[in-house]
């Protein structure tokens, strides 16, 4: 990562230090998920979930400082999260943190230009890993074609800016097991879901989904196989909650949620 221009913080840090208090906040004995909480409640989140041993695997923050996310039981794990970051707060976060050994494990931003807010979770080890973020798409493509060439696959993917000026931050980590990957890009519904079909039909599986500015969609496809799994998007929020309650008695439970200009996709696993 590039530090351009002066380095100013602006954000809520949330040093590690949870039982749902918001709306659409749900649970199972290890996971808890929730969505369409303010950036005051997500504060209120972190101290509650973190306080009852849960690490944040997913997180998205969406127009209007919307956030979403996903957090599982972990013990041991050293690891911190910070939240309402411009720019220039979350690189400096960046460096702060990996100088102290550890990296970022989700990223998630929102917005365009000086106005665009970040989130981010680190965590403390040492794996081979790349993270980039205001990338246009040649170079979010470009970055792409280069961690297949290193040995890294995409974690963690999000898209911002504007339908017209879509920018990328995503985070690659070491591909221990080789799994075979491809990134689609700012695709329509429609286009996703033929991609959804074809990649399928081939093996595939989507890894991970990101919605952007316009309802575009930018999926990380996969040809490993685990076990029962769901994809959806262009969800509403009741739309994402109804997927969620009906999913769940059916023994699934989100492992990534995204979302954008009200437009969510998830991803569920048992």
């Amino acid at each position: 990562m590039r530090i351009t221009g002066k380095i100013a913080i602006t954000g809520v840090a949330l040093a590690v230090a949870g039982a749902p208090v918001a709306a659409h906040a749900q649970a199972s004995s290890a996971s808890i998920a929730y969505h369409g909480i303010t950036s005051a409640q997500q504060v209120q989140k972190f101290h509650e979930l973190s306080g009852k041993g849960y690490v944040p695997v997913s997180l998205s923050i969406s127009s209007g400082s919307s956030y979403a996310g996903v957090w599982v039981k972990s013990s041991g794990t050293a690891w911190a999260m910070y939240q309402d970051m411009s720019s220039q707060g979350y690189q400096k976060r960046f460096d702060e943190y990996t100088a102290k050994g550890y990296q970022p494990t989700v990223v998630t931003a929102t917005g365009s230009g000086d106005a665009a807010r970040f989130a981010a979770v680190f965590v403390k080890k040492s794996d081979k890993f790349v993270a980039r973020h205001n990338m246009t798409s040649a170079q979010f493509a470009a970055a792409n074609a280069a961690a297949i060439g290193n040995g890294l696959v995409p974690t963690s993917v999000d898209v911002y800016g504007s339908a017209a000026s879509p920018m990328y931050a995503a985070i690659w980590s070491a591909n221990a097991s080789g799994v075979r990957w491809e990134v689609t890009a700012n695709k329509t519904f429609a286009e996703h879901e033929a991609e959804f079909k074809a990649r399928v039909a081939n093996g595939y599986r989507p890894g991970y989904v990101a919605v952007g500015p316009g309802g575009t969609y930018t999926a990380v496809w996969r040809n490993d196989k685990i076990g029962g799994w769901f994809e959806y998007t262009g969800m509403s929020s009741s739309g994402y909650q109804s997927r969620f309650d009906k999913l769940k008695g059916e023994g699934y439970f989100p492992v990534q949620v995204n979302s954008e200009d009200g437009k969510y996709a998830a991803i569920w696993t048992k």
